[in-house]
């Protein structure tokens, strides 16, 4: 078994980051999220690269087994494996207040960075990534025909039809620490729910990541500049 407790279900720009900060003070420390896979030294980026190309179940637990909590990508996409070898974890799934709202998000923040230049050291993972997307939903997230709404609605129901019920938070992180609390079972802390990753602040995070690794990046066409 797994040391995680709480699996999010909620897919990136659902207020996960919020949800991780929340998480984390409320003790499920340390918190796994996309931005702690872009951080990792380049040996564990390309495990969670091996990981999305081949879905292997031992890797998956060795990755997430320093974590008491996971949310936002690419965790989210594992729900269901992630409960398998966690089968007592709780599972919070974070939505955004319409369909609507989420696809202005992603195509604010996501889009515009991911289809661009890669550095070197994200190419393997981020085409992992995409291709684990394509296999998830159906189709590519990325292309310019993609119905995000259809997506963003389908998944929940997923989620909503496949987790055991009482086992399920489904939460809007506006609605701030009441349900989460009693969900969790948890007294409500003295201090506001975390309220993070704004457009802003993500386009500065995932460029500061991007600035750590090398120089050389790989374009969409797979040729390198410098």
């Amino acid at each position: 078994m797994s040391n995680l407790k709480v699996v999010g279900a909620g897919l990136g720009r659902t207020g996960t980051k919020s949800l991780q900060k929340a998480l984390e003070i409320l003790g499920f420390d340390p918190c796994h999220h996309m931005f702690v896979v872009l951080s990792k030294p380049d040996d564990v980026l390309n495990e969670y690269a091996t990981l999305l190309h081949t879905d292997d179940m031992k890797l998956l637990k060795k990755l997430h087994d320093p974590f008491q909590a996971a949310v936002d990508y690419p965790c989210c996409l594992y729900y269901k494996e992630l409960l398998e070898i966690s089968p007592n974890a709780k599972v919070i799934l974070t939505v955004r207040d319409s369909p609507e709202q989420w696809e202005k998000s992603v195509r604010n923040t996501i889009f515009p960075i991911v289809p661009k230049k890669i550095p070197e050291k994200f190419a393997n993972f981020s085409e992992g990534f995409r291709q684990k997307l394509i296999s998830r939903h159906g189709f590519d997230m990325y292309s310019a025909d993609t119905n995000l709404q259809e997506v963003y609605t389908a998944w929940n129901k997923e989620v909503e039809d496949y987790v055991k019920p009482g086992n399920l938070l489904i939460m809007n992180p506006k609605d701030g620490w009441e349900p989460l609390c009693k969900f969790l079972d948890i007294p409500v802390p003295g201090e506001p729910f975390p309220s993070s990753n704004s457009k802003e602040a993500f386009g500065a995070r995932m460029l500061k990541e991007y600035e750590t690794k090398l120089n050389t990046v790989s374009t969409p066409d797979g040729t390198k500049e410098n």
